[in-house]
């Protein structure tokens, strides 16, 4: 049988949640079915940190230069000032334009394209300029609270029918798309992200990265957050006044925060301010989070609103109850209404800390809520997702 052609297309390699699955489908996608191509928005230098973990047999190239995503993010920064923002409005139809060019320059040289599978949504602006037989996009956030205006999302769904499959990650944004887009429909269906157990398990021992200090950390006793450092998104304010609030009742149960990201400094701040200086510890970024993760007593999840929650399934991996906000979407289906993992609502920091000191009180609840979580995370294993990859890839 002849092998397809399939070009894989994602906006970069940077340290993230949809990277890390992206690099887990180009490592476990079946190779021997399909000529693969993966096809990268921006050349980030040194923070590609996954482009060594692409698979040798799959080639790979880059949209963007460095010089133009530098150039672009310059005006991008300095937007209060009228003119600067119309030059960033410049540059990003510079970048559609330089983009499409070059993925057009690409598929003449690769020839015949069977599947065109656009990862993250970023071609959706010149995807029409794209030969290919089928193409699919793969949707990882909620559409509302990605595109904000009810113009955006109108314009949105638009370009989404210019394919012929439109991919969501749980069942609860695969409903969102269709009460949204009634008219795809039919085009949407739902995949799990997948999640290589064993990689996480491999992982959860390793040392390796951890200088004396963290060391010494990992032997105290702690809860866990791990996220991007974004206060829009990630809510570290309603996390930080949970505590607040037990430490105001003599519970002083220590938080660990791995990641980076815009708001570091405004959580630094806020840890100032509420007095939790000794409590709470921001411990960067790290590759491997999962040491951390493993050693942790529990895992807490603040998000206003997700792609998925990638890390809620790491934890499960990892035998961790899970508290989590029942954010749109994927940590309510994730966590089964409740009966895999104990939820509370956005922004409630004083039903969090309630969740918690029952939690810290309770090893009975905590360990059937992990029993019960076992027997849920198989759902997300990647053997049976790929398949349902390939299944989509073999017959659409």
């Amino acid at each position: 049988m002849m092998k397809k052609n399939v070009i894989i297309r994602s906006g970069s390699l940077r340290m993230g949640g949809l990277e890390r699955v992206l690099i887990e489908v180009l490592q476990n996608i079946d190779k021997k079915k399909y000529n693969l191509t993966l096809v990268i928005d921006d050349d980030c230098g040194e923070d590609n940190i996954f482009e060594k973990d692409i698979p040798k047999e799959i080639s790979y190239y880059f949209l963007k230069s460095q010089k133009l995503i530098e150039k672009t993010n310059y005006y991008k920064l300095r937007r209060k000032n009228i003119l600067y923002k119309l030059m960033y409005n410049i540059y990003m139809n510079i970048e559609t334009y330089i983009k499409s060019k070059n993925i057009k320059k690409l598929i003449e040289k690769l020839g015949k394209i069977d599947v065109f599978i656009d990862y993250d949504a970023g071609a959706t602006k010149y995807i029409e300029n794209i030969e290919a037989d089928k193409k699919v996009v793969w949707i990882h956030n909620s559409i509302p609270n990605l595109k904000k205006s009810e113009s955006k999302i109108k314009r949105f769904g638009k370009r989404l029918e210019k394919y012929d499959k439109i991919v969501a990650i749980c069942d609860e944004m695969k409903e969102e798309l269709i009460d949204i887009y009634p008219n795809l429909k039919d085009k949407i269906l739902r995949i799990y992200n997948p999640f290589n157990f064993s990689r996480v398990l491999n992982l959860k021992d390793d040392l390796s990265e951890l200088n004396e200090k963290d060391r010494n950390l990992l032997k105290e006793d702690y809860c866990i957050a791990i996220s991007r450092l974004d206060t829009v998104q990630k809510d570290y304010k309603t996390l930080l006044k949970a505590f607040q609030i037990l430490k105001s009742k003599g519970i002083d149960k220590k938080l660990y925060i791995v990641g980076d990201g815009p708001s570091k400094e405004e959580i630094k701040n806020m840890i100032k301010e509420y007095n939790l200086i000794e409590e709470v510890k921001l411990l960067g970024r790290f590759k491997n989070p999962y040491v951390w993760l493993n050693n942790a007593d529990f895992f807490i999840h603040s998000s206003k609103y997700e792609g998925f929650g990638l890390v809620l399934i790491e934890a499960a991996i990892l035998d961790k109850l899970i508290i989590s906000s029942n954010c749109p979407v994927g940590p309510t289906e994730i966590l089964e209404n409740g009966k895999s993992g104990i939820l509370f609502n956005v922004g409630d920091s004083q039903e969090l800390a309630e969740k918690i000191e029952k939690v810290l009180n309770d090893k009975n609840l905590r360990n059937r809520y992990i029993l019960s979580m076992k027997e849920r995370r198989e759902d997300f294993k990647k053997e049976n997702v790929l398949k349902e990859y390939e299944k989509l890839i073999d017959e659409i």
